[in-house]
């Protein structure tokens, strides 16, 4: 098992460097501070039987929105499996360790099945350790994009091997992790679909077109609602005043040479108070693979063509960093979405940490060795010290995060982001209880992930506001009788009126007939997959 494994635990024995934050006790700084929010919403959901989650309860200051209808819902889907043995907080930073190791993992077999062992160790290394992914981690806390930046190389992996049942589920985490990074991947990933089909000669054309499908198909109860809902959300949002992709540039200096490490924000020029580097170890072996690949390496077509296509695609991924790219940033609407440009960096590092590997593997055995030894010690000793937060909160447990004011900060924080249309943004967290204009009594109230219940005793005519936003399909029920609601209310809340007496009432979040569809979708193309897996069915 050594003799076969071996690289794999180098990198599993280099990546106590980086994941040793994560087992201090408590928790620690970063940005995106709502894992144990969405952790706890998704653990909600799940045991509510919402599956796939879409609405949460406790988030919009209370009034409950549909996060996970936008949101990439798997890291937390994960998350809520994880909190059932060690609690919030404990799953929260399991979000960051997996990824942070999974991602050198998985580079590695990539690697590895690109060139050989020694040059696939250099790329998981370089990876492992790419400032991009410290970033990610520790300063911005993006779990989402550090998951789909861990996965990627596995889907690569999985398509080269012909393993096409393993590509199509690797291809839906990646789709079900972050949106943004399938954006910015799917050049990567047409090049190597391209590159993979050309050197089989075209031979499995409808087998990996009918992976891809199915990858798509498993991912549809997420990705089809997101893109064909988007209306329903003030989604503008997502890209106004400092979330514009013009204030997020990146330098040359900054990418090439700034070693300058802090943990505040991205502002308009080169004044940033964090870090947008690639990495110097990276960009020096992607600039020093040129005349190494191409004067001592047999002329192999293929293995030009693949170099070739790496290093066009790292050059184009930092010229999509840098303000000279604004025109296209301008001409593709839908980038805006990205937000920031130096979020191209999570394909630099791929890109030029395969470059790296092109560079060792171009190099007899015995020079390539110690090339091999020199870049992994250089990689770690440079950039080793970036993987950790700025500050620890020793003391922080779940009652902390989910109570006081650590549960409102919570609660109104990216309030903004998939609000409803119409709706504004509350200004006071949403009460526990319904809102009365009239004489009621409210004699049982349970509001949970997508729907809730009450019991209320009116004594004379009524109006009821739930403490819930309106959102299609909420249906409103007395009894089993569908009652008319409206939400023409400040926030848009759920509100009917009712007349004197005893009243049961209840709320449900419906699907609409996209999201019917997409779990329908996404159900048959389970079923798919365990029948070609038990069924003992090869796509080919």
């Amino acid at each position: 098992m050594i003799k076969n494994y071996w690289p794999i635990l180098i990198i599993l024995i280099f990546s106590i460097f980086i994941i040793w934050p994560i087992f201090r006790p408590g928790y620690f700084s970063h940005h995106d501070d709502l894992h144990v929010m969405r952790i706890f919403e998704m653990r909600k959901c799940i045991e509510d039987l919402q599956i796939p989650c879409r609405w949460v309860p406790d988030m919009g200051y209370g009034n409950g929105y549909p996060l996970f209808n936008y949101y990439n819902p798997f890291p937390y889907y994960i998350g809520a499996a994880l909190s059932i043995f060690g609690g919030f907080v404990i799953s929260a930073k399991l979000l960051f360790l997996i990824p942070l190791i999974l991602g050198g993992v998985f580079m590695y077999l990539l690697g590895k099945e690109l060139f050989n062992k020694e040059a696939g160790l250099v790329v998981g290394i370089l990876y492992l350790f790419a400032p991009y992914r410290a970033l990610d981690s520790f300063v911005r806390g993006a779990v989402a994009e550090s998951f789909a930046i861990a996965i990627v190389p596995l889907v690569f992996y999985f398509l080269i091997k012909k393993k096409l049942i393993f590509f199509s589920i690797t291809l839906a985490i990646f789709l079900t992790s972050h949106t943004i990074m399938t954006l910015l991947f799917l050049t990567v990933l047409v090049f190597l679909i391209l590159y993979h089909l050309w050197t089989e000669n075209f031979k499995n054309v409808r087998g990996v077109i009918f992976a891809i499908l199915l990858g798509i198909g498993l991912s549809a109860f997420f990705t089809l609602p997101a893109y064909f809902e988007k209306n329903l959300v003030q989604i503008d949002n997502l890209a106004r005043l400092d979330l514009d992709f013009r204030a997020h540039f990146a330098t040359f200096p900054q990418l090439f040479m700034d070693r300058a490490w802090g943990y505040g924000a991205s502002f308009p020029g080169p004044i940033d108070t964090i870090s947008f580097q690639i990495g110097l170890p990276h960009w020096i072996l992607v600039f020093l693979s040129v005349p190494f690949v191409l004067v001592l390496k047999r002329k192999e077509r293929k293995f030009l063509v693949l170099y070739a296509g790496f290093l066009l695609l790292f050059l184009f991924s930092i010229f999509m960093t840098h303000n000279k790219s604004a025109f296209l940033w301008e001409k593709i609407g839908i980038l805006r979405f990205t937000q920031f440009p130096w979020r191209f960096l999570a394909v630099a590092i791929f890109t030029s940490s395969i470059l790296g590997g092109f560079l060792v593997y171009s190099l007899n055995k015995t020079l390539a060795r110690i090339l091999a030894v020199g870049i992994i010690i250089l990689t770690v000793f440079l950039n080793w010290n970036y993987f950790k937060p700025e500050k620890f909160y020793f003391e922080i447990g779940d009652s902390q995060k989910l109570s006081g004011a650590e549960w409102d900060t919570q609660q109104k924080a990216s309030i903004l982001d998939y609000l409803p249309v119409g709706a504004q943004k509350p200004l006071e967290p949403a009460q526990d209880i319904p809102y009365i204009e009239g004489e009621a009594e409210v004699k049982n109230f349970k509001n949970k992930s997508n729907k809730w219940d009450l019991l209320i005793d009116v004594k004379s005519p009524s109006r009821i506001e739930i403490p819930v936003i309106d959102f299609p399909n909420w249906k409103v029920y007395e009894g089993k009788k569908i009652i008319s609601h409206t939400n023409d209310n400040y926030v848009k809340r759920i509100s009917f009126n009712l007349e004197p007496g005893l009243h049961q009432i209840s709320g449900r979040l419906k699907n609409t007939p996209i999201r019917e569809i997409s779990n329908i979708i996404t159900l048959i193309s389970i079923l798919t997959v365990l029948y070609l897996t038990y069924g003992k069915k090869i796509v080919k």
